[in-house]
């Protein structure tokens, strides 16, 4: 690994993610909010009338994939209720206990689509058209956003998190500074671990001023690049310019939970000459009228989070650290590959992974280059030209420019 020529500018786009805040020690993951709000909240209150707080009860159980993953959960269940309104099984105008007998009369219906339809008839005399349904639980989910907030500056503010706070302050500056000062993969800069280290290691006798300015110092020492961080995060690196929190802001209370748009139309679109007469087996279940209303795309034009902040054609770096790569934010990337030409252009890409979960080194080293290798197979098939599209990982491979670089968190954090 090396790391910014003092001689040489560059333009970076740093994307960061959830494993951001993890790796620097702030619980903000769906499972550790929802751990507070089963735990705490609705044990303290009146559970609410909340089909969204009706399905993720069931957050815990390892027997359904992403169960806890509120934006995965979000496409599954408005799947589900246009399937029973589909199949006749929600019909606007018929009682609670109607319908609910229908669901015990043998009808070929799997559990998940079975807690839904208890879940959606929560405290209704009367079924609603699908479309009133999907507002309602537009509105019920903003209930869950405003509480993602509330837990979120609980950890952040309250005076029993003020040293986490503080660490979590002091780490994300540090392990910003790497990322942005990190550039390729030619050799290892035992220098630089090491200054960061002693940083870290006096960080405890340091005021927030002096760790600041200690920063600014290694900062200028290394680096003249003009940096763009695009966070997937609600909360912010502190004293930082060209910051967008793509899905909102803490500190503005504006943040917002959805689903990829692309994947959305493709979940709701019928298949012509496709009818739900004549699937077959191997068909996926499609269906009319998707709620966009749902879509990232949506609710970030409908909370006012667009900016200036501009993706150009001339950036040299692009820099992804503590992203799950899921297939929720695929059409972020693709827009950002496409403002690069990724194919026709010199742009490097930069893939960071660290070991700060609970999980062995090795397999999560296997799964991040798993997910790196779908994000750009999937990014390939969106080409007009299917050659180009099937050699792209092969062509950036070629260039030198993909590489996945680990950051040794543990080493930089080791007396924190």
């Amino acid at each position: 690994m090396s790391f910014s020529n003092e001689n040489q500018s560059l333009k970076q786009l740093i994307v960061l993610g959830n494993g951001f805040d993890l790796a620097c020690g702030l619980k903000s993951t769906y499972s550790d909010f929802f751990d507070y709000i089963y735990g705490q909240k609705i044990v303290n209150d009146t559970s609410p009338n909340n089909f969204w707080y009706e399905i993720f009860k069931n957050y815990k159980q390892n027997s359904i994939e992403n169960w806890a993953d509120i934006e995965e959960q979000i496409l599954v269940q408005l799947k589900n209720i246009a399937s029973l309104y589909n199949n006749g099984l929600l019909i606007e105008g018929k009682g609670n206990s109607e319908t609910s007998s229908l669901l015990h009369k043998g009808y070929n219906i799997n559990n998940n689509h079975y807690l839904t339809a208890e879940s959606l008839l929560l405290n209704c005399y009367k079924v609603k058209s699908e479309k009133e349904s999907q507002n309602i639980l537009k509105n019920q989910l903003s209930i869950l956003e405003k509480d993602f907030k509330e837990y979120l500056i609980s950890i952040t503010t309250d005076s029993f998190y003020s040293e986490i706070y503080y660490k979590y302050y002091m780490k994300s500056k540090v392990l910003n500074l790497y990322i942005q000062l990190c550039n390729s993969s030619e050799s290892h800069n035992s220098g630089f671990i090491l200054k960061l280290k002693e940083l870290t290691k006096n960080s405890r006798n340091s005021s927030k001023e002096i760790l600041d300015e200690r920063i600014s110092e290694i900062y200028q020492e290394k680096n003249s690049d003009e940096n763009l961080i695009l966070t997937f995060n609600y909360t912010k690196i502190r004293d930082l310019e060209n910051v967008r929190n793509i899905h909102g802001d803490l500190e503005k209370g504006n943040i917002i939970f959805g689903i990829d748009y692309d994947k959305l139309n493709k979940n709701f679109e019928i298949n012509e000459g496709n009818s739900n007469n004549n699937r077959t087996g191997n068909d996926e279940y499609k269906f009319k009228n998707a709620p966009i209303e749902f879509s990232k795309s949506y609710r970030v034009l409908e909370n006012g989070l667009t900016s200036t902040f501009d993706i150009s054609s001339d950036i040299d770096i692009i820099k992804i650290y503590g992203h799950g790569l899921g297939k929720a934010d695929y059409s972020y990337y693709q827009s950002i590959f496409d403002s690069v030409d990724l194919y026709h252009g010199k742009t490097k890409v930069m893939f960071f992974w660290s070991d700060y979960k609970d999980k062995e080194k090795e397999q999560i080293h296997k799964d991040f280059v798993k997910g790196v290798t779908n994000l750009i197979e999937e990014y390939g098939t969106t080409f007009s030209n299917k050659d180009h599209g099937r050699n792209l990982f092969t062509k950036l491979l070629l260039e030198n420019r993909l590489t996945i670089e680990e950051i040794p968190v543990n080493e930089l954090f080791l007396n924190v």
